[in-house]
């Protein structure tokens, strides 16, 4: 079921949209520091949040609804500027950037969107399907991650905050507080995900 903010951006007056998407595993501080930051420093109406169905390098990942459920709590802080969208649990197939995009413009002809990306992820467009295409599509935003891989005149970067070692905190029952936001952490808790098995 879609939300206020969800029937409000999508189908609202919005005109230009960013699209984050992610595996959201769980979704983290850093994820909700990026949206704000791209929503702060480039002209968009909002910001479209999209968790990976199905990951199109068969990653295994914590199932959809805990995840999708996980990036809403994630954004709850940043209103209705951001809304997180189901849509690539529409297709059973592996979820491609490119598809999203296309599904994303037939349905809201008139919206510009930007591709929202992180500076780490830059080295890894290779190998997406149809990236030069990607880039005819729509603008693509930069987000500054580190110094390594963001351009020089850079001075401000994201928290290097990573999924995989929430999990490993996690999973070793250490203190993951820091990484995220109170509401995904109770609702780990609650439904006893990233635990041994």
């Amino acid at each position: 079921m879609k939300n206020e903010s969800e029937i409000s951006l999508m189908a609202g007056t919005a005109r230009k949209l960013g699209i984050f998407g992610g595996t959201f595993d769980p979704p983290h501080i850093s994820h909700t520091l990026a949206c704000l930051y791209a929503l702060e420093t480039n002209d968009l109406d909002g910001i479209l949040v999209i968790p990976c169905y199905r990951h199109p390098l068969g990653k295994d990942a914590t199932p959809f609804e805990h995840r999708l459920a996980m990036a809403r709590l994630a954004m709850e802080e940043l209103g209705n500027r951001a809304e997180v969208l189901e849509i690539e649990s529409e297709r059973e197939e592996a979820s491609y950037t490119i598809d999203t995009l296309r599904l994303l413009k037939e349905r809201r002809p008139g919206v510009e969107f930007s591709l929202i990306i992180g500076s780490d992820i830059l080295k890894e467009t290779c190998l997406w399907k149809s990236f030069d295409e990607i880039q005819k599509m729509v603008r693509v935003i930069i987000l500054p991650r580190s110094q390594a891989d963001s351009p020089n005149e850079a001075h401000f970067f994201l928290p290097d905050i990573s999924s995989t070692e929430i999990r490993r905190l996690l999973l070793t029952g250490k203190d993951a507080s820091p990484f995220l936001s109170r509401r995904v952490l109770k609702y780990i808790h609650r439904h006893n995900l990233y635990v041994a098995p």
